[in-house]
């Protein structure tokens, strides 16, 4: 996880292994419950692997919008080119500009209501 710019750096929650047992804490733990500190740190190394898998799913996710605003600008490109060479360059131009217009002012809401 990285930490956003407009967050201070104590937003950013602390490593999971820090928050470990030391030897001696795990050694008492073990001798009220034997497998208390397997159990622990086999649920830290799940929620560290979780926490990797979000943010291949985040990389995906933002991937994919990217590649859907590219095809739609190239969609966009191409519908006004039809209207081009068929003599309607200002409907055309309306079309694109329109269209371009839009994804800018949703991409700038999106942007201004804390997306990323």
């Amino acid at each position: 996880m990285t930490a956003r710019p407009d967050e201070p750096a104590s937003a950013m929650p602390a490593s999971r292994w820090a928050d470990l047992p030391t030897p001696a804490q795990a050694k008492q733990w073990e001798a009220v419950k034997p497998g208390t500190i397997d159990r622990i740190l086999d649920a830290v190394e799940q929620a560290e692997r979780h926490d990797q898998r979000m943010q291949w799913a985040e990389l995906g996710l933002r991937l994919f919008g990217t590649l859907a605003g590219l095809g739609s600008v190239v969609v966009l490109a191409l519908v006004a080119k039809y209207f081009v060479d068929h003599g309607a360059a200002t409907q055309g131009a309306g079309i694109f500009g329109l269209g371009a217009a839009s994804m800018v002012a949703a991409f700038l809401t999106h942007r201004r209501r804390g997306g990323e």
